[in-house]
């Protein structure tokens, strides 16, 4: 895995940058109708910028100090992990998880604490399938597949309701950009 303190500096410019930022944003945006938008994993915060552009409020949470330190200069961030949110239940309108299921060796944690702090009515949004997205490989099951994801999200009262595509500008290193694949889930009221 990678170290994303070191990796923070030159994260944006080496993952698509602003083209990418835009395309997630307007993607969540068209899934997630207002409010407050807590985005988990927000890395350098330039995704969580594009959707607070956009109207809503965002938090941004990150692991990384490097990572939180460059999305504070863009939203309001705090320092934490997406297994153990540090925001009340049922507190927040949205949550995001773009780009991190697949980094895990297990997302159900992610997964339930999304549903945690999301209120009744509000929407949780992740990517998933990424390898899919660049061509497939690897090896075992991934921790961010969309039937993985859709198990455990409705096991936390959360139900699928709504699906879009955005392509990755910038990620097609070897080949075209991929295309990602996000999925909304509702909280039941």
């Amino acid at each position: 895995m990678l170290d994303y303190d070191l990796e923070a500096a030159h994260y944006d410019e080496t993952r698509g940058g602003l083209p990418r930022a835009e395309a997630a944003a307007a993607a969540v945006r068209g899934l997630v109708p207002g409010g407050t938008l807590l985005d988990v994993a927000c890395g350098t915060g330039l995704v969580s910028k594009e959707l607070a552009r956009r109207g809503l409020r965002v938090l941004g949470v990150d692991a990384s100090a490097g990572m939180a330190g460059l999305a504070a200069g863009r939203v309001p961030v705090v320092r934490g992990d997406g297994s153990l949110l540090p925001v009340r239940d049922g507190s927040v309108d949205a949550v995001i998880t773009i780009w991190l299921l697949h980094l895990l060796d297990d997302a159900r944690p992610v997964i339930a604490e999304a549903a945690r702090v999301v209120r009744p009515g509000g929407v949780y949004v992740t990517t998933v399938d990424k390898r899919a997205a660049h061509g497939g490989g690897g090896r075992g099951r991934p921790a961010d597949g969309a039937e993985l994801v859709v198990t455990e999200a409705a096991r936390h009262g959360l139900r699928q309701g709504g699906e879009v595509t955005f392509v990755g500008h910038g990620q097609g290193r070897d080949g075209p950009d991929p295309v990602f694949r996000l999925l909304a889930f509702t909280r039941d009221r």
